[in-house]
């Protein structure tokens, strides 16, 4: 996928516009699942393995054990990972209240099994979002620190970023887990804190308007909104793509300017 030349055609001077506001920030600051990788597509995989061995194991069906689990997750999730507790204890608990729910045994060698399985599942099905992979060096490249400002356990996230080799162009790592705090409570002013910034420094790119886009804004952080489903350049603090390629390309404008292309 690239930045098509009707897009800029069409927004041409709002994309220059743009270019110049977004050179501005010393900082850029990313959400990681489903923002610079396919966590969607990846857990779902991974679940689904967890499922089928279930099966397997019992007479309930993976349909039907799919079914609960969202609904587990839907509860499980409401903290966002604020307390502090490892990847390993969440791959245990969310599988164990499955098997609670089915009446199906859920001691403590079933439960590491079934983490394990969803682990190497999930490490073979991860995969960066198109674009991440450019954008993380050329940012890097123009003197932009980078941090990455997502909900989940520490751990994971780490590991996440080492699978996906993501480590080498970022800086700072920020989890829900470092502060005890989610981006709807409080996250993001903790972050500028502890960077030692204001949110005109930094632009915050997220898949979720709820929780990235909102939040930020509240702190006065320069939002783009990455939104797949959509593509409109609404205003600095309003902007929404479709990727992450196009984020690079606004920004590369600017050398075209400067250039004279």
């Amino acid at each position: 996928m690239s930045f098509s030349k009707p897009y800029l055609d069409s927004c041409s001077d709002s994309a220059h516009e743009l270019s110049a506001a977004l050179h501005t920030h010393r900082w850029f600051g990313f959400d990681l699942d489903d923002t610079l990788h396919e966590f969607r597509k990846a857990s779902k995989a991974a679940a689904a393995e967890v499922f089928k061995y279930i099966s397997c194991h019992s007479d309930v069906s993976a349909t039907e054990l799919a079914k609960s689990y969202s609904e587990i997750l839907a509860q499980k999730t409401a903290s966002a990972f604020t307390d502090g507790r490892t990847s390993d204890d969440y791959r245990k608990e969310r599988p164990g209240a499955l098997l609670d729910k089915h009446g199906l045994d859920a001691d403590e060698n079933v439960l590491v099994v079934l983490a394990a399985l969803y682990k190497n599942a999930l490490a073979n099905a991860l995969e960066t979002k198109v674009g991440a992979l450019t954008l993380l060096p050329y940012l890097r490249s123009i003197g932009k620190k980078v941090v990455i400002i997502t909900e989940g356990p520490q751990d994971a996230q780490e590991w996440t970023i080492k699978k996906l080799g993501l480590s080498e162009h970022m800086g700072e790592l920020v989890t829900t887990n470092k502060f005890g705090k989610s981006k709807t409570d409080g996250l993001f002013e903790c972050v500028l804190e502890s960077l030692g910034i204001e949110g005109k420094d930094i632009v915050y790119i997220g898949d979720n308007y709820a929780r990235d886009v909102v939040p930020a804004q509240e702190q006065g952080i320069t939002t783009i909104y990455l939104s797949e489903a959509e593509d409109e350049v609404l205003s600095r603090q309003g902007t929404r793509v479709d990727s992450l390629l196009k984020i690079e390309q606004v920004l590369r404008l600017r050398e075209r300017e400067v250039m004279g292309t």
